[in-house]
């Protein structure tokens, strides 16, 4: 019997601009889940991934896994509630990032564990 085949990592493309407020949202994330061990190792993985080569249209192509992604929407839904009126500009880019993930059915059925 054959193991299960890895599976494949999801590419989401960032532009410059969506590269910062992707980072603030998973260290605040990072800083809001102290006691979640699981969540800051998984928010941990994903930052360095941010600072990839962008290519000659200035997009960066993040690599994660499922667990990554799924920790990924969680901050930045975390971060656009918490953005008031006068951070327009900035929930405008982060629901820009979010439209870029999977609907949040999709985050919902992956498991942490």
């Amino acid at each position: 019997m054959s193991s299960p085949s890895p599976e494949p990592p999801f590419h989401l493309l960032l532009h410059a601009e969506e590269l910062g407020v992707t980072a603030t949202a998973l260290n605040l994330l990072i800083a809001d889940e102290a006691h979640q061990e699981l969540i800051r190792t998984l928010a941990r993985e994903v930052l360095p991934k941010l600072d990839g080569e962008a290519d000659e249209f200035g997009v960066v192509s993040v690599e994660l896994g499922s667990r990554q992604m799924k920790i990924l929407h969680t901050a930045l839904r975390s971060l656009f509630g918490d953005l008031g009126r006068e951070q327009a500009e900035e929930r405008e880019v982060v629901r820009g990032v979010l439209g870029k993930l999977p609907d949040e059915h999709v985050m919902r059925a992956i498991s942490l564990e």
